[in-house]
């Protein structure tokens, strides 16, 4: 569970700001106490968040923010923070570092994550676990100044710290966290293992992002649709199923692409070769054309599946880019909305939850989660969608509002700082500005330009 974010000298950020999903006292406390969970070191943590603002006022930065600290901790990014990052409205913030600092509990493992990074290279990292927060129990990891890394007393009996320390003396490169190489240096440990778990179960779902691992598991026949399904029945797409159409690789593959389609066949029988021949290991992923299919082996011939959809009283199958923006959204969301439901210890960042669907329809799938009380995973979204504004599905400490400041740059504050009475309807209240989070437009007008009379 996501409990704090704290970033700065990042794109819309200037100085620390900070995101969290810490339960307030007072205002609305009693609304949905389902959505609170209690982590093992004590904190209270919300289940649920919803950001609104205006248009650029750095909701969506939020969440590229959040995906670069992942990225950074998978070593997924070779130039930290180039200059196009850093926050530019104010020139002396160029000569200034970014920092980036999660706290986070995973499987009943609370810590704490921070890295500082200063053109192009980490000059600060530091990793606490946090045991009791009532008692202010924390241990010290590591912390890192340039590449001088300094082990806490939790690694003092570990067998590899002479060689981890060593190494990272040698071998850290300024834009590699400790936190990944330490993951990779310290066998069989329990708590950088679930750390950096904790960092893949982290998922950021951006706007027209398909979840590839998904539709992999689905196209090797590892993954099934029940789930997907009901949700584009149920939200009357027309669509009955979605299907995976099979095709002749020889008709699939025209004559320009004969060495593309052997080299498939290739890497193919390669895997068979190399793992016991059974159906899902008979089959493999690839891109073509900017969509991905499956190469199928079957009975000795090659085959190309693509995943499609059936309608309802029609016998024809049909590509996705032939569905609406909308159906697609709802493909894309699924697999999200699936996992909050049915998965422990997941958090999802959804990037404009509502893009390309109906306001009635966006409140269900929110609705569908928000009032389940065995959910065990964390959602956030950004929205405009002023409908999801609903006392019955958001505490007032689960709606956050970003606005943007005179000198340019993005804050965050939530509705619980306000005191709406409880019989105010929030979504008036929104739009009428009362909170915030707003676009504050120009006259309009003024586009029309008239033309002068003869």
């Amino acid at each position: 569970m996501l409990i704090r974010f704290v970033v700065s000298n990042f794109m819309s950020f200037k100085d620390e700001t900070e995101f969290n999903m810490l339960p307030a006292k007072g205002n609305g406390s009693r609304q949905l106490t389902n959505h609170i969970k209690k982590t093992k070191s004590g904190v209270e943590v919300l289940k649920t968040a919803a950001i609104y603002g205006a248009n650029a006022a750095g909701k969506s930065n939020l969440v590229r923010a959040i995906a670069f600290l992942k990225s950074i901790v998978i070593n997924d990014v070779e130039l930290l923070i180039p200059q196009s990052k850093r926050f530019r409205l104010d020139e002396n913030y160029l000569e200034k570092p970014s920092t980036f600092r999660i706290e986070y509990e995973y499987q009943g493992i609370h810590f704490d994550y921070a890295v500082e990074i200063f053109k192009g290279k980490i000059t600060h990292e530091w990793l606490y676990l946090i045991n009791s927060v009532k008692k202010s129990q924390e241990e010290l990891l590591f912390k890192r100044d340039n590449n001088e890394v300094i082990f806490g007393d939790y690694f003092k009996d570990k067998n590899d710290l002479i060689f981890a320390k060593k190494f990272l003396r040698k071998e850290l490169k300024d834009n590699e966290t400790v936190l990944n190489n330490s993951y990779l240096l310290f066998d069989n440990n329990k708590i950088l293992d679930k750390i950096c778990e904790a960092f893949s179960q982290l998922h950021l779902v951006f706007p027209n992002s398909i979840d590839i691992d998904f539709t992999k598991s689905v196209l090797l026949g590892n993954k099934k649709l029940d789930f997907t399904n009901k949700i584009l029945v149920n939200s009357k797409t027309g669509i009955e199923k979605i299907v995976l159409r099979k095709i002749e690789s020889d008709l699939f593959f025209g004559l320009d692409d004969v060495n593309f389609k052997n080299n498939l066949i290739d890497e193919l029988e390669s895997n068979i070769q190399n793992n016991t021949s059974t159906t899902n290991e008979k089959a493999i992923v690839f891109t073509y054309r900017n969509k991905d299919y499956s190469f199928v082996k079957e009975n000795n011939n090659y085959f190309v599946f693509i995943l499609c959809t059936k309608h309802e009283n029609s016998n024809f199958t049909f590509d996705f880019h032939e569905e609406s923006d909308g159906t697609n959204r709802l493909f894309e969301l699924a697999p999200a909305f699936e996992d909050l439901l049915y998965e422990n210890d997941l958090v999802y960042i959804i990037d404009e939850l509502e893009r390309s669907m109906h306001p009635l329809l966006a409140k269900e799938l929110l609705k569908t989660y928000s009032l389940n009380s065995k959910t065990n995973s964390q959602l956030i979204f950004t929205t405009h969608e002023s409908h999801l504004l609903d006392d019955e599905l958001l505490r007032r400490d689960e709606i956050w509002f970003t606005e943007k400041k005179s000198d340019g740059s993005t804050e965050f504050y939530p509705l619980s700082n306000f005191n709406p009475r409880g019989d105010k309807v929030l979504e008036r209240g929104y739009l009428e500005g009362r909170y915030g989070g707003i676009p504050f437009l120009g006259d309009f007008s003024k586009l029309i330009i008239e033309e002068n009379p003869l």
